[in-house]
């Protein structure tokens, strides 16, 4: 059995620590979507997620937008705990396909339509995907311990 193998097995995942980090990114990646939806609309004066002649139902699409970049936070935060107990270099995997994942996200509004608007959710899309990313990042390397060492506390 090579070292690496033997290092895999004797990881331990703090399951609480890495579910915490990852309510929290979701939290974050909605109120980043629904902030990046509010500059567009506000101060760009883009209609993003903004359909005119919908009465009270216009920010249904918005609000699918926010729950949406949540659920997509908890997500990946549920692929890192797969790869973390699944794979030997657990964060290499995640950062590439967090960062193709990511790539997407920003390319599919362009093949949507071509607009100011469009341009607007690349932007957003962009942010949620390297603030989801990074803080999943540094989540995992909170919650491994090895084998039989306690985590270490959060204030050092």
């Amino acid at each position: 059995m090579s070292s690496s193998y033997a290092y895999h097995d004797r990881r331990r995942v703090n399951a609480w620590r890495l579910w915490g980090v990852g309510a929290v990114a979701a939290v974050l990646a909605g109120l980043l979507a629904k902030s990046g939806i509010l500059v567009a609309q506000r101060f760009l004066l883009l209609p993003l997620f903004a359909p005119q002649g919908y009465g009270v139902w216009r920010d249904a699409a918005a609000t699918a937008y926010v729950l949406g970049a949540g659920l997509i936070a908890l997500a990946a935060t549920l692929l890192l705990r797969v790869l973390l107990a699944a794979t030997p270099r657990a964060m290499l995997f995640f950062g590439w396909i967090m960062t193709a994942l990511t790539f997407f996200a920003v390319v599919v509004p362009l093949t949507l339509h071509r607009s100011n608007e469009m341009l607007a959710a690349c932007v957003v899309n962009l942010f949620i995907g390297l603030i989801v990313t990074s803080l999943l990042a540094g989540a995992a390397r909170w919650a491994l311990t090895r084998g039989g060492q306690a985590p270490r506390p959060a204030w050092r």
